[in-house]
């Protein structure tokens, strides 16, 4: 049954145990967040918040599945994905339960409203703990080790120990990268147009920090994206060296083409403001800023802010960290952004047979504004082939212009 009574401090974590007893397999389970704090005051009323997460209960008698009333009020469903169409058929539920809400003037989709987000267990791991930590603590308080282990909950493969992130460790990483030659840890990766069997043909790269040599390299004894506040904290540091970076372009390759992961955050900061005039105006509108998605949805009203200037600005927006199982949630066109990364996934070849309008949201979200990244293998390009996606990300794709360029 639901859990009647709002965890407390001391229970949380009792949902990180529930996991770690009953869903071992975690590729087999996904987890469902029902951001509650999104409504409108006189919709979060004690009937309906109850309500809410009683529409899971035909959920729970299939077992393989629980509901947690956490804090904050939000909702947490842990549940097979076997139960996926349960949990969507009680989603319709709790959506016309507050369909009359603000929320959705201008998105239909919980999705795309920001009421709901999905998650994997498997590869989302991280993202999911800072979501859950969050409903225990403020975010601007600073979380203890016992708060940070929590956060750190799935990372148990079998991998050699090491140190969680603490405070005074960010200090000194950031004070090295702060003066440290930096661009060593800068690495390209290019987003290819390939269809069937022709060339890879480049388009632009992406700019990123390879977080496994920088920690390599400065911390080696850390994990530094156990916990997420702080890990947070540092990639906004990262985010900025990196503007510095792009903005001198000390080799001259630099010069447009490009794309590079940012926060929502650094986009309404005075670092970003300095980078956008030491550019030249020419040139913005062929860099593309990558959000994640849960950024995007972590703050909502940020996010549009911060979009609404960078396009101003001319540059192009593309929301990365797209899921194949989220697509359906997403509206491209209400999102205001120039392209969608979708990381592929095998899953998809079983989405394909099982959901017989994901062509409807592909179309919808428009295949040449798709790339299909984390592409491992030639399987994944042939597949997206199919559905029409022509642009690839990924360590194949690499591999295959690498080769092409050889040839030459």
């Amino acid at each position: 049954m639901v859990e009647s009574q709002t965890l407390d401090a001391k229970k949380e974590n009792s949902i990180f145990d529930y996991i770690n007893k009953f869903c071992r397999n975690r590729s087999d389970f996904r987890a469902l967040y029902i951001n509650m704090g999104r409504l409108s005051e006189q919709m979060r009323s004690a009937q309906n918040k109850k309500a809410a997460a009683e529409a899971f209960l035909p959920v729970l008698r299939k077992g393989q599945s629980k509901v947690f009333v956490l804090p904050n009020d939000d909702i947490l469903v842990i549940f097979d994905k076997k139960l996926q169409d349960e949990i969507d058929s009680s989603l319709v539920r709790v959506v016309f339960l507050f369909h009359d809400d603000e929320i959705f003037r201008n998105d239909e989709t919980p999705v795309a409203a920001g009421l709901v987000i999905f998650y994997d267990l498997e590869s989302e791991s991280i993202d999911f703990s800072k979501k859950v930590v969050m409903a225990f603590h403020r975010p601007e308080k600073t979380p203890s080790v016992q708060e940070s282990r929590r956060a750190s909950f799935f990372n148990t493969s079998g991998r050699h120990y090491r140190r969680e992130l603490t405070t005074e460790m960010l200090a000194k990483v950031q004070k090295i990268i702060s003066v440290a030659d930096f661009s060593s840890f800068i690495r390209r990766q290019a987003i290819c147009a390939i269809i069937g069997k022709s060339v890879p043909q480049r388009v632009f790269e992406e700019v990123f920090v390879s977080i496994p040599d920088m920690r390599d390299s400065l911390l080696p004894e850390v994990e530094i994206t156990a916990n997420p506040w702080l890990f947070l904290a540092l990639t906004e540091t990262l985010d900025r060296r990196v503007l510095e970076i792009i903005s001198r372009h000390d080799d001259g390759s630099l010069t447009g083409n490009f794309s590079v992961n940012i926060n929502v955050s650094t986009i309404l900061s005075d670092d970003f403001l300095r980078f956008d005039d030491s550019i030249n105006s020419s040139m913005r509108q062929s860099v593309i800023l990558e959000l994640q998605l849960v950024d995007i949805f972590s703050d909502i009203r940020s996010f549009i802010l911060a979009k609404t200037f960078a396009k101003a600005r001319g540059y192009k927006i593309c929301i990365d960290g797209i899921t194949v199982d989220k697509l359906k949630y997403l509206n491209r066109t209400n999102l205001d952004c120039d392209l969608m990364k979708i990381v592929w996934h095998p899953s998809l070849v079983e989405i394909l047979n099982e959901d017989h309008h994901f062509m409807d949201y592909m179309n919808k979200a428009e295949r040449a504004k798709i790339i299909l990244c984390r592409i491992d293998d030639a399987n994944a390009v042939e597949v997206g082939n199919s559905l029409g996606i022509n642009l690839y990300q990924g360590r194949y794709v690499q591999r295959l212009l690498n080769a092409s360029s050889s040839n030459r």
